[in-house]
């Protein structure tokens, strides 16, 4: 359209400097009026070409608009995308939040109704919950967690005196040792750690005591020691997440 309109301004002005000339005029007039011509000819000749390149550069920058839009689109489709993973990862995780905040208040009722048996039996501790195992091995486990590290300890050792091969047997084993870690105990925390594999080789709390040992190794300033254990926990059980702390702690600078 551009280039339409600068043609046909262009032949006006030559078609009336043309008619004005043909009135009267010198003898030259008509060589004069042929080399204006050629004149306008020529800077037609060079304002198309600018229109050319002007039309040109506009083809392009709209095609540099479209693929960029494009692009766009593109780019707001994949954050759409990851929007909508990440809205299901935190339901995902709300969930399980939910879940953990059950299993917390479930500690808790336990702990409140430990506390209260001992009230009523008038202020004496008795972790050993009579001789139910479940009940006993609850009450041991409300001691730990609620700091009563000797407590606890003594009475998981009276669950394992009574009931030495139960599903949570190698569990109470544990927690014998992580009472003498957790006071500082760590040779203690080994020689009880490492009954687990010992005793209950197949139990599900072999690969933890396997890599607390090694932690208590570390505290002891054994290093040796320490990283055949993680090493150790490293070939047993390569996929479980005591694996992974292990090479972390392998894999930390001394």
């Amino acid at each position: 359209m551009i280039r339409t309109l600068l043609h046909r301004r262009i032949l006006t002005g030559a078609l009336a400097a043309a008619l004005a000339a043909a009135g009267c005029a010198p003898r030259d007039y008509y060589a004069n009026t042929q080399h204006q011509l050629d004149s306008l000819l020529t800077v037609q000749g060079e304002v198309m070409k600018r229109i050319s390149a002007l039309d040109r550069k506009i083809d392009s920058t709209r095609e540099n608009v479209q693929t960029t839009r494009a692009s766009s689109d593109t780019h707001l489709s994949e954050i759409a995308q990851r929007m909508e993973v990440l809205e299901g990862k935190f339901e995902a995780s709300d969930v399980r939040f939910t879940q953990l905040s059950q299993k917390v208040d479930t500690v808790k009722q336990k702990l409140t109704a430990a506390d209260s048996a001992r009230i009523a039996q008038g202020g004496v501790r008795d972790s050993t919950g009579g001789a139910d195992p479940e009940a006993m091995y609850q009450a041991a486990y409300a001691d730990y967690l609620a700091g009563r590290y000797s407590l606890a300890k003594a009475a998981f050792q009276e669950y394992l005196k009574r009931f030495p091969d139960t599903e949570v047997s190698d569990n109470a084993q544990y927690w014998i040792g992580e009472c003498a870690y957790a006071t500082g105990d760590f040779a203690g925390a080994i020689a009880e750690f490492e009954k687990v594999p010992q005793q209950h080789p197949k139990g599900d709390k072999v690969p933890a005591a396997l890599l607390k040992t090694g932690i208590s190794y570390g505290r002891l300033k054994n290093m040796d020691e320490a990283k055949r254990y993680y090493q150790r926990v490293i070939q047993k059980y390569p996929k479980s997440d005591e694996a992974r702390l292990a090479r972390e702690r392998l894999a930390q600078k001394p």
